[in-house]
């Protein structure tokens, strides 16, 4: 039997340690033909020539380095885009701080692909501390459910509301947004959608490709009984303030709804209105948190 050709695209930012470990794992994956693309996203370190050096003799590795830090969205388009004229039948996005134990996920991922209705995007359910995580896939948002997660107090109540319950008693979950943090989708499928929206930084990119699949009446899947483990924003939260992150999402999040959504101004002024007040919300809550 022929196996799969799978290319993973791996976008690196400074962290090249955690690329380094991650690659380690994906080494042991089994009965597929796996390629790995290293993309550094522009690292202000040495991750680029670290990486570049380190593999420069391994067959199955590339490390390549983008134009600029143009963000999530950019840095993994720049890895489709390098691997756009190759012949290969699956393609991974993938960050570089999650663990895979099963030595056969991918291939059980690519085997589950080609009984799914209609799919898109595929991915193993995500875990934090070895517990599923709470956003481990969620609902296209809405003007209502981004005015009740725009601060901590009202997202508490609410956050509820714009996720899945998860469940073990079905193989798969159909649901609209998958993590960017780890996901699989055919070589044709994937262009076909006109990759990531390249004008959001970070966020908001899994929304927009939800939108896009259902325009083309396509379905994206957790697996529900394969999983991996991933330090959430763990990679981000090393190169950003919590304001700055706050900041990169409600920009992501303003341009999703003007675009995406054709929310009128009054929305607009509403969010940008309690991203202010998230930031006294922010202040506030540190400043209680110290006493």
């Amino acid at each position: 039997m022929t196996e799969n050709n799978v290319f993973l695209i791996i976008l690196n930012y400074k962290s090249y340690y955690d690329t380094i470990k991650y690659i380690d794992q994906l080494k042991n994956q089994k009965k597929i033909k796996l390629n790995i693309i290293v993309v550094d996203n522009c690292s202000p370190n040495n991750s680029y020539s670290i990486l570049k050096k380190k593999y420069s003799k391994v067959n199955d590795v590339e490390v390549i380095i983008s134009e600029k830090n143009g963000g999530y969205a950019y840095g993994n388009n720049f890895g489709l885009k390098f691997i756009e004229d190759r012949e290969f039948d699956f393609v991974i996005v993938s960050n570089n701080d999650i663990i895979i134990d099963d030595e056969y996920l991918i291939y059980k991922l690519c085997e589950v692909y080609n009984k799914l209705d209609l799919p898109s995007l595929i991915s193993p359910v995500m875990k934090q501390d070895r517990v599923v995580s709470e956003n481990f896939a969620w609902k296209i948002p809405n003007l209502i459910d981004d005015v009740f997660g725009s601060l901590r107090i009202s997202d508490f109540f609410y956050k509820k509301n714009r996720y899945y319950k998860f469940s073990q008693d079905t193989d798969y979950i159909q649901v609209d947004c998958i993590p960017g943090s780890f996901f699989m989708s055919r070589k044709p499928v994937l262009y076909s959608l006109g990759l990531l929206d390249e004008n959001t930084f970070l966020y908001m990119e899994e929304a927009i490709l939800a939108i896009k699949n259902k325009k083309k009446g396509l379905k994206n899947y957790i697996i529900s009984n394969l999983s991996y483990e991933h330090e959430v924003s763990g990679t981000i939260s090393k190169s950003m303030s919590n304001i700055k992150i706050r900041k990169n999402l409600i920009n992501s999040r303003l341009y999703f709804h003007k675009n995406y959504l054709k929310t009128g101004v009054f929305g607009i002024l509403l969010l940008k209105f309690l991203f202010i007040l998230w930031v006294l919300e922010y202040y506030i809550y540190n400043i209680y948190k110290k006493k």
